[in-house]
């Protein structure tokens, strides 16, 4: 009787963690996906929107127009399997809703919870599972991020469903369950390559480990692993490099070794990993790895630690610059606290009823908290003004100008809320950006080349504006304002009142 009753209120537990992750994700779901990257939503958001109107005989034909250029216009970054989709679920529901991709960021984060709370419970016990399933289902950050229109979402459900595949296949060495391994891992990469950096040492450390370098060489489901955790997203760089030749713009600037030399980038990473994922939980984790009790396990995630490390070696700009590139680092942290919760379950004190009715007091406390915390930064956050305003200022602006300009998010809220194709000019960010891979930037002879055969120059980020004093010259001194308001301005690049030099 007891252990049914204990059964009962274990997958009770379950089912409320999912409810609170999906009830606290759900909420204020219509809200313009501008909480979260916006510069990397509406890229995925213009995708799709093309992939729709291409076919869409009821829209204008300036719209569809519209629409398939700016999807044309933005660069291949990695597979557009998220913008597909929706693209798809556009036509099945017959209106482009982007409620559609963050229902779809939310279910796939979903599901990667299921796979780290399966192999947690396998690896470290079912009450470190719930423990690691609470973190992962109810940290803000993460909470916020899985809401977003971007393959990160989906990439870290992926990783999450390869280790749970590599560890079953490490359990029972069948070929099925080293077909569905390779496959799973594979797929991750090709959702997005980084990727390789939370796959590649959990299969080479794994794979060592069990077999050692002589017999791993010579087995063939080790080679059949490898063919299939590389092919998928060797053949979509083999189409990006040679074929579309889309992919050959995204090596570049990517690699800054320069930084490894500067103290103050260690500490902007790591104010990246306070603010995201909390640095407390990332030392209790990385000593939670450590103390897995199963060796070939525990060499298993602590390569997955060296891997991250490498991730940040390997973009140094990004992984402090770019918050989301920390999301693959929470399943990671997850498991690494059911190996610490595991260790404490292991060694309750007698009577064993008291210390677990105050760690689930804690636990609960814990996550009510977080998941209010991620209601209330929900609800400060309202965008409908922010959408209003770019519909205006398009249809003010003319959808067949040609437009250059200073505008947020690299022009993306003017191109999709307003229905504009523009051209954004180079922010100092971007100045700076260029100048850290070595690259000088002419500001006369990039000013010159924006302008040309542009009809219209738009500002709505003054800021930038005045942290760019030669171009805000040039702006002013040559070229006539056609309409000047608190919130933009706007130049006449057709009527230049003196020539520049």
């Amino acid at each position: 009787m007891q252990e049914k009753a204990t059964k009962i209120t274990y997958w009770a537990a379950f089912a409320l963690l999912v409810g609170l992750g999906l009830l606290i994700r759900f909420y204020d779901l219509n809200d313009a996906p501008l909480d979260f990257n916006a510069t990397r939503q509406l890229h995925s958001a213009l995708i799709a929107r093309g992939m729709y109107y291409q076919d869409l005989q009821s829209a204008p034909q300036w719209q569809r127009q519209v629409a398939v250029d700016q999807w044309q216009a933005e660069g291949l970054i990695e597979p557009p399997i998220m913008e597909i989709l929706s693209a798809a679920t556009y036509r099945v529901i017959g209106a482009e809703k982007l409620i559609v991709p963050r229902i779809y960021s939310i279910l796939f984060w979903l599901l990667g919870g299921l796979f780290l709370f399966s192999l947690v419970k396998d690896l470290c016990g079912r009450w470190a599972a719930l423990i690691s399933l609470a973190y992962f289902l109810v940290l803000p950050f993460g909470a916020i991020a899985s809401r977003a229109f971007q393959p990160d979402p989906l990439l870290t459900a992926m990783i999450a469903a390869a280790w749970w595949a590599m560890f079953r296949w490490q359990r029972k060495q069948t070929w099925s369950r080293l077909v569905t391994a390779g496959i799973v891992a594979g797929l991750a990469i090709f959702v997005k390559t980084t990727a390789v950096f939370f796959v590649g040492p959990a299969w080479a450390v794994l794979i060592l480990t069990d077999m050692g370098l002589r017999k791993a060489v010579f087995n063939r489901q080790v080679w059949t692993a490898a063919v299939l955790t590389l092919l998928p997203y060797g053949l979509f760089l083999f189409y990006g490099l040679y074929i579309s030749g889309k992919l050959v713009s995204q090596f570049s600037l990517r690699f800054f070794p320069s930084l490894w030399f500067d103290p103050v980038w260690y500490l902007q990473w790591n104010g990246q990993i306070r603010s995201t994922i909390g640095l407390e939980w990332f030392l209790v984790a990385l000593v939670g790895t450590a103390v897995i009790q199963n060796k070939t396990y525990r060499a298993m995630f602590l390569a997955v630690w060296l891997g991250y490390f490498l991730y940040g070696l390997t973009l140094p700009f990004h992984i402090y610059t770019h918050d989301y590139y920390q999301e693959p680092l929470i399943p990671l942290v997850a498991l690494g606290l059911g190996g610490a919760a595991g260790m404490v379950f292991d060694h309750l004190p007698s009577p064993r009823w008291m210390s677990a009715a105050v760690i689930t007091l804690a636990v609960a406390f814990g996550i009510t908290i977080l998941g209010w915390d991620v209601r209330v930064t929900l609800a400060r956050a309202n965008f409908s003004n922010e959408v209003i305003f770019w519909q205006k200022l398009g249809d003010h602006l003319g959808h067949e100008r040609k437009v250059v300009g200073l505008t947020q998010d690299y022009g993306y809220r003017l191109s999709y809320f307003g229905w504009v194709e523009n051209t954004n000019f180079l922010t100092s960010n971007d100045v700076n950006y260029r100048e850290l891979g070595g690259i000088q930037v002419d500001e006369d002879a990039a000013f010159k080349s924006a302008v040309s055969g542009k009809d219209i120059f738009v500002v709505t980020l003054f800021s930038e504006l005045d942290r760019q004093p030669k171009v805000k010259s040039l702006l002013y001194n040559h070229y006539p304002i056609l309409e000047q308001k608190s919130d933009y301005v706007i130049f006449d690049l057709n009527h230049p009142t003196s020539p520049l030099n």
